[in-house]
C-alpha cells in the first residue's frame, strides 16, 4: 500500500503533556489548548504528510506518501495505569513515546517509567520468564521525550517563539540523566528494539519540531 502507518502508545506520568502532544499532532491551535486530565484510553488517528517529504525529488514515492498516525493517549495517574497493559496487549502498536516533565519529582517520574517497562512486558506474556524471552525477539520503538523544555529556562522568554537553545537542552539533558539506569534496563530487555531521545515543548515548539518526532519514528520503522 502506498500510504504507511505509525502506531504508537504515548505513556508517562499524569501532567507530562501526553494529550497536548496529540493535540499538536492533530493540528489544534496552541491558543485553544487547555490542560486537562485523561481518565480513559483515547485513540486518535490522523493522516499526515511529513515535512521531510519536501526534500525528496518529484519521482520519489516519499515525496507524496502520507502516514496514518495512530496515537494512543493513556491516563497517567497510578490508579489508571493498569490500562496501559491492556491497550498494549490489544492494540498492535509499534512501540511507545514516553514523556517526561522536568518540573516533576524524580521519584514520580522513575515510578511511571518502571510501570511502563513492567506493563510493556506484561502485554507480551504475564509469565515473567516467557515475557523476557519474547522481549529479546521483538522489534519495538522506545522513544523518550523530555517535554516542557520551556520550563528549563533560567530567564524569561516569549513562549510563543520558543526554540530549544543550548542552555535549555543542557538542563533537559541533565534531567534525563537521572533515568539512565532505567533506560539501560529497557535496552537490555529489548535488545533488538530502537531507542531514541527528543527534547521539545509540546505546547510551544514550532510544528516542524513536533513533526520531527514522527519523522524519527518513520525512519525507525521503515528505513532501518
Amino acid at each position: 500500500m502506498f500510504d504507511r502507518k505509525i502506531r504508537i502508545s504515548i505513556l508517562g506520568n499524569t501532567g507530562v503533556g501526553k494529550t497536548t502532544l496529540i493535540d499538536r499532532m492533530k493540528g489544534t491551535d496552541v491558543r485553544t489548548i487547555k490542560s486537562k486530565k485523561t481518565y480513559n484510553i483515547n485513540i486518535e488517528q490522523k493522516k499526515i504528510r511529513l515535512q521531510s517529504s519536501d526534500s525528496y525529488p518529484w519521482y520519489h514515492p516519499e515525496a507524496y506518501r502520507k502516514y496514518q498516525i495512530l496515537a494512543i493517549d493513556n491516563p497517567g495517574e497510578i490508579k489508571y495505569r493498569r490500562q496501559w497493559r491492556e491497550v498494549l496487549r490489544t492494540v498492535n502498536t509499534d512501540g511507545m513515546l514516553f514523556l517526561l516533565d522536568p518540573q516533576q519529582m524524580l521519584d514520580n517520574t522513575r515510578l511511571a517509567m518502571e510501570d511502563a517497562y513492567n506493563y510493556f512486558l506484561d502485554s507480551l506474556d504475564l509469565r515473567p520468564d516467557k515475557a523476557d524471552e519474547k522481549a529479546k525477539t521483538k522489534k519495538y520503538i522506545f522513544h523518550f521525550v523530555v517535554n516542557k523544555c520551556d520550563t528549563c529556562l533560567t530567564s524569561p522568554c516569549d513562549p510563543k517563539n520558543f526554540h530549544l537553545t543550548p542552555e535549555t537542552k543542557d538542563r533537559a539533558v541533565e534531567f534525563l540523566s537521572h533515568f539512565a539506569t532505567t533506560i539501560d534496563i529497557f535496552k537490555e530487555t529489548f535488545p533488538r528494539s530502537k531507542f531514541g531521545i527528543s527534547y521539545i515543548s509540546a505546547l510551544y515548539s514550532p510544528y516542524n519540531e513536533i513533526d520531527k518526532l514522527f519523522e524519527i519514528l518513520k525512519v525507525y520503522l521503515y528505513e532501518t
